[in-house]
């Protein structure tokens, strides 16, 4: 295994809370049940990453394998992520010029949204494209790029089906 691959593989799995680490381990199913279950996961995380990496040389694991381990991790930590993101006000408001404003309030799982310092986004029908105010919770824009796509690629199915239909 190439030194790069490892130290990227190292960097990933410091990212992981430990106690996430045997779910997107075996999410990422690269290594056996077998060789998870002689990792000791009540040491110190470093010697635990340690033994994670030369399991992974063992295995000879790629490039594409560490990508994958990273993708997973982010989808994972997302997923956690918006899991816990509980408390959130949106509004919707439509104009004249076929514009639809939404008016997003963030909140955590510790504290009610912000009702003074919403993010707006604003959406004109017949467009791709959507115009977002600042957010003063940065970590929160990650999750309206994935509505986003979500959305649009809902909209691309329907205009497809509709076009299936009427041929």
């Amino acid at each position: 295994m190439d030194e790069t691959v490892a130290e990227f593989i190292k960097r990933t799995i410091l990212k992981i809370p430990l106690n996430e680490l045997t779910t997107i381990l075996k999410a990422w199913d690269f290594l056996s049940e077998n060789q998870l279950q002689t990792v000791n996961f009540r040491q110190r995380k470093e010697s635990v990453v340690q033994h994670l990496i030369h399991l992974c040389e063992e295995k000879r694991a790629s490039l594409n394998d560490a990508a994958l381990l990273d993708i997973i991790c982010k989808k994972l930590c997302l997923f956690f992520f918006f899991f816990f993101l509980n408390k959130v006000t949106v509004s919707f408001r439509e104009t004249e010029e076929n514009a639809v404003w939404i008016r997003i309030a963030w909140g955590t799982q510790y504290t009610k949204p912000n009702q003074y310092k919403p993010t707006y986004v604003v959406y004109y029908s017949q467009t791709p494209y959507a115009f977002k105010s600042s957010s003063t919770l940065r970590r929160n824009t990650p999750l309206l790029g994935q509505v986003w796509n979500k959305l649009l690629q809902e909209i691309t199915l329907d205009i497809t089906e509709m076009k299936k239909a009427y041929n």
